[in-house]
């Protein structure tokens, strides 16, 4: 396990910033959704003067859409904040006595880091929306620049999402492979745990 410790730290480091900055992103993206919410619960509030049937059926798709997005956005940046606490947490373990740090939590907080979310925003109705103009034809400007805007911020987020995926695979996945049994860990705390089984294999301790 020292030999562990000695060679994720840098990689936590690493890593844990990504997610951090990840969180953050996530965090300006549900911030930009909450806006259009409300923008466009105004809107549907003003239905009353808006003219155009179209830009009203628009509106309230949008609104669903974000809603549901919301939601999604919420849980998402709460798993991130958790991979990035279990990162830190593992980072606190290092000079530790090791026969001090059980094999389960050293276990739990890994099978958290691996759980880093992934965006998941549907922007169909938002496509659409950009995509054949629409989105011009609203009234409220405020409402008009925050869904202009928030295609690049959701790239921004895929991008660093990628660089995150790739450092894990390139340098924390391997180390952790090494030196745990991912199959228990999964087996442990995934909701498919039962299904997958516990391992066979001999378990492994680097603790001697």
């Amino acid at each position: 396990m020292i030999k562990l410790f000695r060679n994720i730290r840098k990689k936590l480091l690493r890593e844990g910033k990504a997610t951090n900055y990840l969180k953050y992103a996530i965090g300006e993206i549900v911030l930009v959704v909450i806006g259009i919410l409300i923008a466009l619960q105004i809107n549907n509030w003003n239905s009353n003067r808006i003219q155009n049937t179209n830009e009203l059926l628009l509106s309230k798709r949008l609104l669903e859409e974000t809603q549901r997005n919301l939601v999604t956005l919420r849980t998402d940046s709460l798993i991130a904040e958790t991979s990035r606490s279990s990162a830190l947490n593992i980072l606190h373990l290092i000079g530790l006595d090791t026969n001090q740090v059980a094999r389960r939590t050293l276990d739990s907080l890994v099978f958290k880091i691996l759980a880093s979310p992934s965006l998941d925003f549907n922007s169909s109705v938002l496509d659409e929306a950009l995509s054949t103009g629409q989105v011009a034809n609203f009234k409220n400007d405020s409402l008009k620049d925050i869904i202009y805007t928030l295609p690049a911020k959701l790239q921004k987020v895929k991008e660093r999402e990628k660089i995150i995926d790739e450092e894990s695979n390139k340098h924390l996945v391997p180390l952790i492979y090494e030196f745990t049994s991912l199959r228990n860990i999964d087996y442990t705390f995934s909701k498919k745990g039962k299904i997958i089984g516990p391992s066979t294999l001999e378990p492994i301790d680097n603790r001697n």
